[in-house]
């Protein structure tokens, strides 16, 4: 199957799984800025680029560059791709909102959303992830780079749920606003933090402890989890 045949295969998969997740509204395909670019190309076995992710479906991961955006500060955001809000993120992630949703798709993955705006105390339901900073070839937690200030200690370690964003009017509101992974509830990101905390906006900011200078190049892995763990227990 070309690339384009694949991409539209893609495409429609996610069209019906976010219409499945209750996370649509309106839905028609994208125009304009929220069309997905036609680049995804398979490297070998389960592995494939999707634009400037890489997927592979063995290891149950989607890996994604990034550099640091800040080394102190609140933040609403662990990650958002450029022209987002990065005057409240960690990290600029140099991938497609749109090409990143499809990637966890592809990894068996279901949205869910709930969310139904920023702020909101409701908590966002969908599959859960871990999500790693990979950088020098050690892997950290991301909520290592995250300072829950009134616990004074670093963010609780937890699952990011697979919220998956949404459509109105047949726009996918993570390409419109570029937002990726957040410590607060926002109902356009993709990833979004399960902690009772998470509707608050001046709950955390960077652990700048751990937080390389600005400019750093990292990855994010993106792990997968295929069981749920038991009510209350950390991964």
């Amino acid at each position: 199957m070309g690339n384009r045949r694949f991409l539209r295969a893609i495409y429609i998969l996610f069209l019906v799984a976010s219409a499945g997740g209750g996370g649509a509204q309106n839905i028609a395909v994208p125009q304009g800025g929220s069309t997905p670019p036609s680049q995804i190309e398979k490297i070998g076995p389960g592995r494939f680029c999707i634009g400037a992710a890489l997927l592979d479906k063995t290891s149950g991961t989607l890996s994604v560059p990034a550099r640091v955006n800040m080394q102190k500060g609140i933040i609403e955001l662990v990650a958002c791709s450029s022209g987002g809000k990065l005057h409240e993120s960690i990290f600029e992630v140099n991938v497609e909102p749109i090409h990143l949703n499809l990637g966890l798709l592809l990894l068996g993955l279901k949205p869910k959303g709930g969310v139904k705006f920023q702020g909101d105390t409701t908590t966002p339901e969908g599959d859960r992830v871990l999500i790693f900073v990979e950088r020098d070839g050690q892997r950290q937690r991301v909520e290592d780079y995250v300072w829950d200030m009134p616990s004074s200690a670093p963010m609780k370690r937890t699952p990011w749920v697979f919220s998956g964003s949404k459509f109105i009017n047949g726009q996918f509101g993570a390409q419109l606003t570029r937002t990726l992974i957040t410590t607060q509830h926002d109902p356009y990101t993709i990833l979004d933090n399960p902690l009772p905390r998470g509707g608050d906006n001046d709950v955390y900011e960077v652990n700048s402890r751990v937080t390389p200078p600005v400019g750093t190049t990292v990855t994010l892995v993106i792990q997968a989890l295929k069981d749920k763990p038991p009510k209350g227990e950390q991964q």
